[in-house]
């Protein structure tokens, strides 16, 4: 008798969309926390991405680490990178019904490069570079092949993880068009955004950074906009092909 009460009690109490009587913050809240995640996210990375330093060609040598901008561009890059880590899950959850197989293993490999190379590369110019480049008696320790360290480990670790980030990236913005999972000039300026990284065009100061960050950033701080305002998209009462 009870245990039949005990029972009742967790199932009129529990949480029918959550696993068993544990109570989990609801869909529409983890969806909304994630949207803003997303909105901070493309933000501090375009802010960060617009201010880094870039000197005679170089954006990671001595010079560049010490220029104006610095160490403020980097943190908020990287404040934009984790902020991004955190709601990609959520972004996920959001298009898993309209991306496919291939969305997923785009948005897969675009977390995955995220997750080793920017997170990795980050980790090393706010907390190992920089301080090293504006002490005297360090600066000499920074490459000067523009790679920070004169490490093959290193360089392979941001050229392969790149290389992910980037076929992950193309691969989710040609689902999200192919699928009309989002708003078509979302998924265009994903695409855009991959491309961008692999124009041969020289560093210039300002430019540079908004040219790789400005078109995934938009895109991610609309698709965070998309989360926070609606359950789905398109919405129940909007009607398109």
């Amino acid at each position: 008798m009870t245990t039949d009460t005990h029972t009742q009690a967790l199932s009129t109490t529990a949480d029918p969309t959550g696993p068993g009587p544990f109570r989990s913050p609801r869909w529409s809240t983890v969806r909304k926390l994630s949207g803003a995640s997303l909105v901070s996210a493309g933000a501090s990375c375009i802010a960060g991405g617009t201010m880094h330093p870039i000197v005679d060609g170089k954006a990671h040598s001595a010079e560049a680490l010490q220029g104006a901008g610095s160490p403020w561009a980097q943190i908020l890059i990287a404040v934009g990178t984790t902020l991004l880590l955190l709601g990609l899950p959520g972004m996920y959850a959001w298009l898993a019904p309209r991306i496919g197989i291939a969305g997923f293993v785009g948005l897969l490999a675009y977390a995955l490069g995220n997750l080793t190379t920017a997170t990795g590369h980050l980790t090393v110019e706010v907390f190992v570079a920089q301080p090293y480049a504006t002490d005297p008696s360090k600066a000499w320790l920074i490459a000067d092949n523009d790679m920070m360290l004169d490490s093959t480990a290193f360089e392979l670790l941001n050229t392969i993880g790149g290389l992910v980030m980037l076929a992950g990236m193309g691969l989710l913005g040609v689902s999200l068009i192919r699928n009309r999972a989002v708003p078509l000039w979302i998924g265009v300026l994903t695409v855009v955004g991959m491309v961008g990284f692999m124009l041969p065009i020289p560093a210039v100061a300002g430019f540079s950074g908004l040219l790789y960050e400005a078109p995934r950033g938009i895109a991610v701080i609309a698709i965070g906009v998309l989360m926070i305002r609606h359950h789905t998209w398109p919405p129940a009462d909007h009607h398109s092909a």
